[in-house]
This record gives C-alpha cells, sequence and structure tokens, in this order.
C-alpha cells in the first residue's frame, strides 16, 4: 500500500491507496484515522483501486475550523473534493461509524455516483436521535484520555474498550495513532468535530435515520453482536427499510470488525463488491 499527501481544497490530506480497477472509498470513524484499515486494504486492493483518506483533523490530515459547524456536510464535500480531482467518476463506498453516516450522505448527495454501500457498525446513520446522543456521550468519555494525553497504552486501550476481543487490536497501527495525537490538534479538532455533531443530531439535513428509505444504491450493512456503539437492532430495522440491502451480524464482535475478523470481513466484503 501507498501514503499520499494531496492539497483538496486547501487542506493538506493523507489518504493511503492500493491497487487497480474500481474504486471502493474507504471511511473511517471520528476520532480515528485511515490507519484502522491497515489489515484490510491488501485484500481489498486485489480487485479494486482501494484509496482511504484521513478526514479532516483526524491522522494525518490539516485540521478544518468548523466554526460550531456539523462536521458532516464539510467532510462529505472533502471526500468529493477529492474524488473529483483524482479523475475518480463513480465508486464504491465503504464506511465505519461515523464514516458510515458520511457513506450515506454521499449515497444521497450523489446517487448515480455510489454503486455500492457498504455501512459498518453504525449509530450515526442507524440510531434515533436519543439513543446516538447517547452513544456520542460515551464515544467522548473513551476517547478522551487516549487523545488529550496520548500513551502506547492509552491508544490500545481506547480501541480494546470497543472490542469484543481486546486481543483483536491491531498492534502495528497504534505507534501511528499516538504520532498523530502527539501533533497537538488533534483532540481539540474531535471536540470540535463531536460538538457540532451532537448540535446536529435534530437536523434531518445532516442525518439519514430518517430518510434511510431513499437509499438506492446496493447495500451491505455489517455489525458485530457485540458492538457497544451501534445496536444490532437499528441495524435489523436498518436493513428492512433499505430496498434490497443486506445485513451480516458477526458473532464475538464489537466496534471493528475489521480490525476483530479480518479475514471473514475481507471475504464477504469481496464477495458482496464482485457480485455486483
Amino acid at each position: 500500500m501507498k501514503i499520499k499527501f494531496a492539497n483538496v481544497g486547501g487542506i493538506n490530506t493523507r489518504y493511503i491507496c492500493e491497487g487497480d480497477g474500481p474504486t471502493l472509498l474507504l471511511i473511517h470513524g471520528i476520532g480515528h484515522s485511515a490507519d484502522v484499515f491497515y489489515r484490510n486494504i491488501d485484500a481489498l486492493a486485489r480487485d479494486y483501486f482501494v484509496i482511504a483518506p484521513d478526514l479532516p483533523g483526524h491522522g494525518f490530515t490539516e485540521r478544518m475550523d468548523l466554526a460550531g459547524r456539523a462536521p458532516q456536510p464539510l467532510f462529505v464535500r472533502q471526500l468529493e473534493f477529492l474524488l473529483d480531482q483524482l479523475g475518480i467518476g463513480t465508486y464504491s463506498i465503504l464506511g465505519s461509524s461515523f464514516g458510515g453516516l458520511l457513506a450515506c450522505l454521499m449515497t444521497l448527495s450523489r446517487p448515480s455516483k455510489v454503486s455500492d454501500l457498504i455501512v459498518v457498525g453504525s449509530g450515526g446513520a442507524f440510531h434515533s436521535t436519543d439513543e446516538q446522543r447517547h452513544t456520542l456521550q460515551k464515544v467522548l468519555a473513551n476517547a478522551t484520555g487516549a487523545m488529550s494525553e496520548p500513551t502506547l497504552e492509552s491508544c490500545r486501550s481506547r480501541l480494546a474498550a470497543i472490542c469484543y476481543d481486546p486481543n483483536a487490536v491491531a498492534e502495528e497501527i497504534l505507534l501511528t495513532q499516538l504520532t498523530s495525537y502527539g501533533l497537538g490538534d488533534r483532540f481539540e479538532a474531535f471536540k470540535s468535530a463531536i460538538s457540532g455533531y451532537l448540535a446536529s443530531l435534530d437536523s434531518e439535513d445532516h442525518r439519514v435515520y430518517g430518510r434511510l428509505e431513499t437509499i438506492k444504491s446496493r447495500t451491505m450493512i455489517i455489525t458485530g453482536r457485540q458492538d457497544s456503539r451501534a445496536s444490532v437492532e437499528s441495524h435489523v430495522q436498518a436493513k428492512e427499510r433499505i430496498a434490497g440491502a443486506e445485513l451480516v451480524i458477526l458473532d464475538s464482535c464489537g466496534h471493528l470488525p475489521y480490525m476483530e475478523h479480518v479475514g471473514t470481513f475481507n471475504r464477504i466484503v469481496l464477495e458482496f463488491l464482485r457480485a455486483a
């Protein structure tokens, strides 16, 4: 895999990429980075051009001044700018957690460009307003220790807290995560994004929960049965509301199935995409 940087709308943006063929965009969750997909990119790149950017203020991408605004439309715009800048016309999207919400918003924003949608453990996409507000409070509490005074162990503990098996944490990404947290502005960027996200929960324009029936792209939903950040029930209900959607529930799995069940995750994603 390769790491590249690009100036996207004035924001210095890092992205990981590999492979040739149809494009598959991977979108990480809030407070994380593209490195969470370290164990998936090469496997998925056997058939696809895989691109996994760091969102603004995440990983090694420059921070965006949200000025109290909701991050969703601004981050969606940045992702669309990046794809346009790279000359990519149509693409599939896989989004995890907050990234799943962004993936759904992109699908609704440019339905003719998104051929396939894969949503992984996303309370942002599938929770009710009250349920997601409670979830975001837990996200903030879990991340605060790791990001405010980052150490290798605090980074490990943060990921372990949302995995079914704490030993599933990808040790190979921890030093990169710690380095990004050491940049100095990551925690402030995270708090700003969470604050804007919380303030936007009552706005249908920034959510998809009330619009799931309007998603027309081929859709697969993947969730861990023991996910503490995204309830299985909400994903079952979403499957019924999105026409033709497929649902995969992984046992003994928390919030990071692509890290916790790498082989199974890569296989079911490739099988879904190849069946198009």
